[in-house]
């Protein structure tokens, strides 16, 4: 065979393992490297098939294989992205890069085959997966055609996709639409970067998970040289969570504030409103002593149920200062409550005895237990229909206090509106301030604090209409169903 004497001294001398292989499948040449790297002594090989160096499972197939690249032989690099694999006379498998020639001439057409051992290789590519797998950051990488030739485990819990369902594919797969539809040159970006660079910090980028939902991140591009050419390795960190921690940083930073101010505002106050009575105390026991120099009992014992009198509201007074500091500390303990009762049985405790107390009406939008915290609520009602007693207008001949209430969207709405005398326009923004008393009427100025104090606790909100003389109106909600706790 002339072509086999022709390429016998090129191969002995070639670097790398190569064989000869005719038409018909069978081996007609091989190097030492090639024996040696199949286990097989000098011209051994010779005269057997070459299926003999293939794995078993495959060699009923592989004449097709072959027939399919004489019909359309080219000069062919084999083995990237896939695992060829041979197989030694001792049957190891050993995994090969395959380059294959076709070459003619007056003795026929063969096949130059050359095999590059590559298991160093992948040992090293396994050490380097097993080390990106280990990472806590997700990592894609992807080709200059941009589609994804690797992904990570991390990736795969992120993205909620499977390594094989990626590979391959675009890397447009983990970018919301919306994005590229504004961005249309956004993933050439990824592949015109030379050096490491960092994306998405303080930019609101978001990739797309396979429910479709939008995660926050930052990601780092790395160009790599690889063999197949410029590839990006792309490091993906989840935003999520430290977003969520800014934003309860954010919302306990407001909530110190508010508490701030309120503090500063009930020092202002407790200076006058809770010293003036300790004053008041300090002078009449000072009386009280130069009654008694005097020996008038009679005015020491008035003098000494004064200062009862102002002891125990000022207690009072302290206890529904601890009542609005501890709002919002406590738990919220949800339970279906009939409301019209609770209406009920509150108006009884509050008006009893009052010969003067307006009439109570009732428009109720449904009759169904409604689920909130049964005394909490009925705080709120004691103090908005306390406060609607105490303002009633004498000079009307038709004194009420009406209660309305409906659920709109799993949500109460609750107004309590009378035809007293009102509330000024001055005063519609101070009714919910601490110690505000409008005028000698008013209570201690703790009460419409400690509404809108544990209606924010519940999720609620309360709010005041009214103008002078013409009554007042005060709407609360409440959330219903999951939402109540």
């Amino acid at each position: 065979m002339l072509l086999v004497e022709k390429y016998r001294l090129a191969f002995e001398i070639a670097p790398v393992p190569m064989l000869l292989v005719a038409g018909s499948g069978e081996i007609v040449l091989t190097n030492t490297h090639l024996n040696q790297l199949f286990e097989y002594d000098d011209e051994e090989l010779i005269g057997q098939r070459v299926e003999v160096l293939v794995p078993k499972a495959i060699r009923s197939h592989h004449p097709k294989l072959r027939k399919k690249y004489d019909e359309s032989p080219s000069k062919r690099g084999m083995g990237g992205n896939r695992d060829l694999v041979g197989m030694t006379r001792s049957g190891t498998a050993v995994p090969l890069e395959l380059g294959l020639e076709q070459v003619v001439d007056d003795s026929g057409v063969m096949t130059m085959v050359v095999a590059i051992d590559i298991r160093q290789r992948k040992t090293h590519e396994d050490l380097l997966n097993l080390a990106m797998n280990a990472a806590a950051s997700a990592m894609v990488m992807f080709d200059e055609q941009k589609g994804i030739a690797f992904v990570n485990k991390a990736a795969e819990a992120l993205f909620g996709h499977r390594e094989e369902d990626l590979l391959g594919k675009h890397i447009e797969t983990l970018i919301p639409e919306h994005i590229l539809l504004k961005r249309p040159d956004y993933v050439k970006e990824f592949m015109d970067v030379d050096e490491p660079s960092a994306m998405g910090a303080g930019r609101g980028l978001v990739a797309l998970h396979r429910n479709g939902r939008h995660i926050p991140v930052e990601i780092t591009l790395t160009p790599v040289v690889s063999p197949d050419g410029k590839m990006i390795l792309s490091t993906i960190n989840d935003l999520t969570e430290r977003i969520e921690a800014a934003q309860i940083v954010e919302q306990k930073s407001k909530e110190l504030e508010a508490l701030n101010i309120e503090l500063s505002h009930f020092a202002n106050s407790a200076s006058h409103d809770l010293k003036a009575p300790l004053s008041s105390i300090s002078g009449l026991l000072s009386i009280c002593l130069e009654d008694l120099a005097d020996n008038n009992i009679e005015d020491v014992e008035e003098h000494l149920k004064t200062i009862l009198d102002i002891s125990r509201r000022s207690a009072e007074k302290v206890e529904g200062v601890l009542k609005i500091a501890r709002a919002g500390r406590e738990p919220i303990l949800v339970e279906p409550v009939q409301f019209e009762q609770v209406i009920g049985e509150t108006w009884t405790d509050i008006s009893a005895g009052n010969d003067k107390k307006p009439d109570l009406i009732l428009d109720m939008q449904h009759h169904r237990p409604i689920h909130t915290e049964l005394p909490t609520l009925k705080v709120i009602l004691e103090n908005l229909l306390s406060n609607a007693i105490r303002y009633v207008d004498a000079a009307k001949p038709n004194p009420f206090i009406r209660i309305q209430s409906s659920t709109i969207n799993g949500i109460l709405h609750v107004t309590v509106s009378d035809n007293g005398i009102g509330i000024s326009k001055e005063n519609l923004n101070r009714v919910f301030e601490m110690f505000k008393r409008l005028d000698t009427r008013s209570g201690d100025g703790l009460g419409l604090t400690l509404v809108r104090k544990q209606l924010d606790r519940m999720g609620g909100t309360v709010s005041v209409k009214g103008a002078e003389g013409e009554g007042a109106e005060f709407t609360f909600t409440l959330p219903q169903g999951k939402e109540a706790a």
